[in-house]
Parts: C-alpha cells; structure tokens; sequence
C-alpha cells in the first residue's frame, strides 16, 4: 500500500475540474553541459513545459548501475527558483547514497517523496543530473520521462477521455495474459509490496514475451531493488521506474496519463500498465481514506468494465473486475499514475489524448 499527503488534496481537486496531464520524453540527454569544469552535475537547457504545471513527476532509466542524483528547477512567474532534489538514486539496494529526500518545503511548494508540488503554475524546467563519481556523463541515461499534471482541464483537445468506455460496435481485445502474483505470499508484503508486485507482474510479462529469462523477477527481489529508505517503503514511483527500466534491453517511466483512451491505446498495443489508485474507492468507498493507495495491473478495458491483477488478495483471487466508473474514480486520486514498462525498440502507439 501506499500514502501520500497529496492524494487527499488531488481528490478534492478531481472533484471540481477535469485536470491534464502530459508526458514529455528525453532520450537524448546530449544538451546537458557540466555546471563547472571540474564538477559532477550536469544541467539541462530550459524546457518549456507542454502546459502550465503545478506536479511534476521525473522518472529516469540508466545503462550501468550508478550512482546520481536527480534535481529539477522551474520557471514560475518568469522566474527560475529554488533547485529540488527528486531523489538519490543508487543501482545497488544496500548504497546508503539511494533515498528520496525528505524536509523540501517553502512558500513556493513541497516535495513529497517524488513528486514536485508548486503552489503556483510554472511554464518550464531545468534539470540537474549530479553523479557521484565525476567522471560520469548523461550519456549513461537511457531517458528521462516527465510528467506534468495540472488541475486545470485541457484548452488545446477535447475532453480527457477518462469518463467513458471506448466507444464503438465489435468484440472487446481480449485482456492481456499477464503472469498473477500476490503481495500476500510474502509476509513482509502483505500491506506494503504492491507496487513491487505489480512491478515484477509487467516485468514477467515482457519476459515470456520477448524471451528474456532474465527480466521475470520474484517480488522479494522487485522489492529490494525499488525499496526508498527515506520514504520509507517500495513505493516511490519514479525508484519503480528507475528499477526496471535500467534492465538491460528494457525502459519505463512514471507517468500521468490523460484519462481512459491513452490506457486503453497502450493495452490495445500489447503493453499492460500498472495504475496508482484509491484502493477504498476502487472498492466502491465513497472517497480515499488515509493509507490506501495500491498499485494493480491493468490487463483489458472489455466495455463496462476493468480486468486487473489485483496484488493486494491472495493468489488465486488476483485476476479481477471493476466497474470502469469506479476504477476512474479511484485512480483520478492519484492524479492519473501509471507505470509504463516496454521493450527498448518498440515503439509505444499514438496518444489519442495528445498526452505523449
């Protein structure tokens, strides 16, 4: 399970406007210049963001197991602030050097474990990527993802598709065979290992079906491969995607999809996505309650409802329904979170929201 502060602040948000979201993708860091001559950060040009932002999630993959750290600067108001640390990332579980960074609080916004909150719009970024060892450079990431969310409904598309089923005669696509695995078959993770087992779920997937052993984790692993002792837990999301993506021939990304039509492109085209929701609301509760957040896997959108796999039972109950409008409305309490995990050379299909 997961909990965060900003879930019960998102859902009162989701209950007054249709928010956005977008997902950039760097995966050519070569604009990033040393910030000093004999020093270990590098920093990106200015981005202009794709809409004006108030959350920011930066989730990165790397090609070896190093060390670096990952700092964001944005442009509100016409002025650049304060640096904020998304996180020390580390490829080996036991480096004290991997943790989120905790205390980061101004009147400008916050940090909560990964996530950038600002209390007013910003209209672009900078990015400082700080290694340990100076002798390393940005062409050691594979990409780096960013995903904007706004409260603020979309002015440039129609809607954010996230209210309605796909529209349309014909026989729904089969779900996707995703490998069932159940937090509860380890003790540790019975109430906390949900993302990893959701993890571990995508990564099995890719592995029977890009015939790569090598990529099918057990959650025990998953676990302490993703594990934040800053949090602490297994569930900061941009250390999710950090994990899995560094697997040699694969990449993912935390990110913000724009509603229902940008998942169910994905699904369409062979790739599962793990969803951050309100396990309460997902249930049929009228609303999140404290410490609920829990990552499931979506498998198939067959018309009114949602097929998952369902981590948080036991093993032979994973493979579940839900009403579409419910899993909507417990998953707008995470802003709209996924983890996307595809094979490097495959390409991911068009939004149809815009939102990539």
């Amino acid at each position: 399970m997961m909990s965060r502060l900003s879930w019960c602040l998102g859902w009162l948000g989701t209950l007054l406007v249709c928010a956005d979201a977008r997902w950039s993708q760097i995966t050519d860091p070569g604009s990033f210049r040393r910030e000093s001559p004999e020093g270990s950060a590098w920093v990106s040009p200015e981005m202009p963001s794709p809409i004006p932002f108030r959350e920011l999630v930066v989730s990165w993959n790397l090609r070896e197991p190093v060390d670096l750290e990952v700092e964001v600067q944005a442009r509100t108001g016409g002025v650049l602030g304060r640096w904020w640390h998304l996180g020390r990332w580390s490829g080996s579980p036991s480096s004290p050097w991997r943790t989120s960074v905790a205390g980061q609080r101004d009147g400008s916004g916050s940090v909560d474990t990964d996530t950038l909150m600002l209390a007013a719009p910003a209209e672009a970024i900078r990015l400082r990527v700080r290694f340990q060892e100076p002798s390393r450079t940005p062409a050691l990431l594979k990409r780096i993802d960013l995903a904007f969310w706004s409260p603020d409904g979309p002015t440039d598309r129609k809607g954010t598709g996230s209210t309605q089923p796909r529209a349309g005669a014909g026989v729904a696509p089969a779900p996707l065979e995703v490998p069932r695995r159940s937090q509860a078959d380890d003790p540790e993770g019975v109430t906390r290992w949900c993302s990893p087992t959701s993890l571990s779920m995508l990564l099995a997937y890719w592995a029977g079906r890009s015939g790569r052993p090598e990529w099918d984790l057990d959650v025990r692993t998953v676990a302490a491969g993703v594990h934040d002792p800053g949090w602490p837990g297994t569930g900061n999301w941009a250390f999710n995607a950090a994990y899995a993506g560094s697997r040699p021939g694969l990449q993912a990304a935390a990110v913000r999809l724009g509603g229902l039509a940008d998942l169910q492109a994905l699904l369409d085209a062979g790739i599962p996505v793990a969803t951050s929701v309100s396990y309460a609301v997902l249930q049929g509760g009228a609303r999140p309650e404290k410490g609920d957040g829990h990552l499931i896997v979506v498998c198939g959108i067959p018309g009114p409802t949602v097929i998952v796999n369902d981590p948080g039972v036991r093993r032979s109950r994973v493979h579940r329904e839900f009403p579409v409008s419910a899993f909507l409305s417990s998953w707008e309490a995470s802003h709209r979170t996924a983890y996307v995990v595809w094979p490097e050379g495959r390409n991911l299909p068009a939004s149809p929201l815009g939102t990539w």
